[in-house]
């Protein structure tokens, strides 16, 4: 699982280190690719947190040891699905900020603002559900 894990760390390095598009639409669509994939990454990781959550909560309430023999292999699995996905999300999410980094105009408010709303049509165009706060869910 560890080099498994190594291995996606690394491809997801890589792509960001390799030779960036010539044009800005070409590196507005690559963001728009990587933005729209952390979002399918993070609705996994509510859905496995959810999962685990309700592993955990009828665990403590079930007698039946079938069931508990069950649910906890579940929620080993579940762990390690867990680990993966963080560390995935994690690199993923670097590899977007050093993007954003060296795309996003960081002294004009409104030109900040055109792009913000460049990038969520861009990706209601793919579509990819735009969310605006940082904690919320897309509908």
């Amino acid at each position: 699982m560890r080099k498994i894990s190594s291995i996606l760390l690394l491809a997801v390095l890589a792509s960001c280190h390799s030779h960036a598009p010539a044009n800005d639409q070409a590196k507005m669509n690559q963001l728009a690719d990587r933005s729209c994939r952390a979002i399918s990454i993070r609705q996994q990781r509510y859905t496995l947190a959810d999962k685990i959550r309700f592993a955990n909560d009828t665990l403590g309430t079930t007698k039946d040891e079938k069931v508990k023999a069950r649910l906890q292999s579940s929620l080993k699995v579940y762990l390690k699905q867990k680990d993966s996905l963080l560390k995935v999300s994690l690199a993923l999410a670097d590899t977007i900020r050093m993007q954003l980094d060296s795309m996003m105009p960081y002294t004009d408010k409104a030109a900040q603002k055109r792009f913000s709303t460049s990038l969520n049509n861009l990706l209601a165009k793919k579509g990819c559900p735009v969310v605006t706060g940082r904690d919320s869910l897309p509908k």
